[in-house]
């Protein structure tokens, strides 16, 4: 895609963007959403190198997800699904935004 943008927002707050453009060879108009995630993943592995087990209470904070990345989960169904999230959660793409020891969900 080579044509003006439609829209262009960036928030730099959580360095998300959001850029509406029309593609060309279609015309449809097309949504791309992109987000830094470098400081969630720096985030996420520093509260992982501190991880002592499941507290008492049985709440563990897993993961820290990027805004894209769960609104990509919740597009395609997952987020809505239990067991779709831990097998998600599980995966080596989700990997760096656990914060916990990274067991089996």
């Amino acid at each position: 895609m080579s044509s003006i943008p439609l829209y262009e927002h960036f928030d730099p707050v959580t360095e998300r963007s959001t850029v509406v453009e029309t593609d060309e060879e279609s015309g449809l108009t097309v949504f791309t959403k992109t987000q830094n995630t470098r400081p969630i993943v720096e985030s996420a592995k520093a509260l992982a190198s501190n991880f002592t087990g499941t507290p008492k209470h049985g709440v563990v904070h897993v993961a820290r997800i990027p805004n894209v990345i769960w609104q990509r989960l919740v597009m395609t169904g997952i987020a809505r699904d239990e067991r779709a999230l831990n097998a998600w959660l599980n995966s080596r793409e989700a990997r760096l935004f656990r914060t916990d020891d990274g067991r089996t969900l």
